[in-house]
């Protein structure tokens, strides 16, 4: 009979589970003390390495902490996980002694373990960040040089300020003679290579002179590309010296071209042609501003005395500037005298609204103040106001420009006067939107404004 319960239908072999049947059986299988307070040893030991994952590993753990951050934080990492074992020892709750000494024995252990590996990375991080201070006072020594290369002194401070870094670095960081030398030499190429540039970059030709005094430690790439550069600057010197003099001359183009026939490098007439180019068109430029300032201070002059004695302002004017200053100028007066004020010429205005449109570059520096003569005050305003708005408010003006043109086009609005008053309306209404609100008008406000105006003229046509 037993042995048929050891075999299964098939003949196999089976176990049949024991099942306690005795009180001290039963005892056998409950858990001593000694054996939870094992499990709850290895149960504190896997909260701490999860601890010490966190600890050191997060995102904000010791091990994120890089250069000099680093300082000083051992304890306080440190001082953090002590506490947080402590606590949970506390939490745990030994049962025996031995258990409890056991449990200090590896609070001890791991954090010993945890500081080695925390003063590895401490060390490691120190050490980087010393070595960038180092670094940054070298590269500090160059720029300091290049932004101070007009005086000497401090060009010679700066080099030797380098040279001990690297000195203090090789003795720190036990470099061999060979790599201090090394070190010295592309400091030196560095260091000589960045002046060189910035004098050259500045069209100085103490480029030329530390070229030829340090050519020889400057590496092989930078020495061809400045050869090429200081080439060019010494042309460019010996031509504006030459175009300088002959500018100075006075002379008449045709006398020019045969002193620069005479040279014979084509690339140095060439340079020198270009810099008899450049004088001719700053002196216009300058002659041109000193016309400009030349008549709006005459202008006003002659609206000044308008004001009080017109009769007056004829001989205010200044006859010595252009003759349609001049011209100008009469037509201003002759209109105050007869009617005491200036009436908008009407083709004038929409002939200046379009050429500020075309050019708007150009025309923010125009002299407008010809216009006075056949602008009432508040159109001649409105354009000085024009001349003083940026670039994006011009875009947003352009577009309802444009729009408006085609719209009158459109509409067959020919007259003068319509489409005057049709643009300074716009124009008004926006400065107003401006003045009235503290900011210019948006898309919305814009198609608003030139919608009622053009609905305006549709109902009068």
């Amino acid at each position: 009979m037993e042995g048929n319960l050891n075999k299964d239908v098939r003949g196999e072999s089976f176990s049949i589970r024991k099942i306690p049947v005795t009180e001290s059986e039963i005892q056998q299988e409950v858990f001593s003390d000694n054996h939870i307070d094992k499990i709850k040893i290895l149960e504190l030991s896997n909260i701490i390495d999860k601890w010490e994952q966190e600890l050191l590993f997060s995102e904000n753990g010791f091990f994120s902490l890089k250069g000099k951050n680093v300082e000083g934080k051992i304890n306080e990492f440190v001082a953090e996980l002590d506490s947080f074992i402590d606590s949970k020892i506390q939490e745990i709750a030994f049962v025996d002694n031995s258990s409890k000494k056991l449990a200090k024995t590896i609070k001890i252990e791991k954090i010993e373990s945890i500081k080695r590996k925390m003063k590895a990375h401490e060390q490691t991080e120190l050490k980087n960040w010393e070595t960038e201070v180092y670094e940054n006072a070298i590269k500090s020594s160059i720029s300091r040089a290049v932004l101070y290369k007009s005086d000497v002194n401090i060009i010679e401070s700066s080099f030797k300020n380098g040279l001990s870094v690297l000195k203090l670095m090789a003795e720190n960081e036990d470099w061999t003679p060979k790599i201090l030398k090394y070190r010295e030499e592309k400091y030196k190429s560095e260091f000589y290579s960045s002046l060189i540039d910035a004098f050259i970059n500045d069209k100085n030709p103490k480029a030329n002179f530390y070229f030829s005094k340090y050519k020889n430690i400057l590496n092989l790439e930078d020495t061809e590309k400045f050869e090429k550069s200081i080439k060019e600057l010494k042309n460019n010197v010996i031509a504006y010296n030459w175009a300088k003099e002959l500018y100075s001359y006075n002379m008449a183009k045709s006398e020019q071209e045969k002193e620069i026939k005479i040279i014979k490098d084509k690339e140095l007439e060439r340079k020198i042609r270009n810099y008899l180019n450049d004088f001719s068109l700053s002196e216009k430029k300058q002659d041109e501003e000193e016309l400009k300032e030349k008549n709006i201070k005459n202008w006003k002059e002659i609206i000044e005395i308008s004001k009080t004695d017109v009769n007056k302002a004829f001989l205010y004017i200044d006859f010595s500037g252009k003759q349609e200053d001049v011209k100008s100028k009469k037509d201003y007066i002759n209109q105050i005298k007869k009617q005491n004020f200036i009436s908008t010429d009407k083709k004038q205005f929409i002939s200046l609204l379009s050429e500020y449109f075309e050019d708007f570059e150009n025309f923010k520096t125009k002299d407008i103040s010809n216009y006075q003569g056949c602008f009432a005050k508040e159109d001649y305003e409105l354009f000085s106001n024009l001349q003083e708005i940026d670039n994006i408010e011009f875009f947003k003006l352009n577009i309802d420009y444009k729009y408006l043109v085609d719209e009158i086009k459109k509409l067959k609005i020919n007259k003068e006067e319509d489409k005057y008053n049709i643009f300074k309306l716009i124009l008004t209404l926006n400065s107003e939107y401006k003045q009235n609100n503290n900011k210019n008008p948006d898309f919305e406000v814009r198609n608003k404004l030139i919608s009622i105006v053009l609905e305006r003229f549709k109902n009068k046509m």
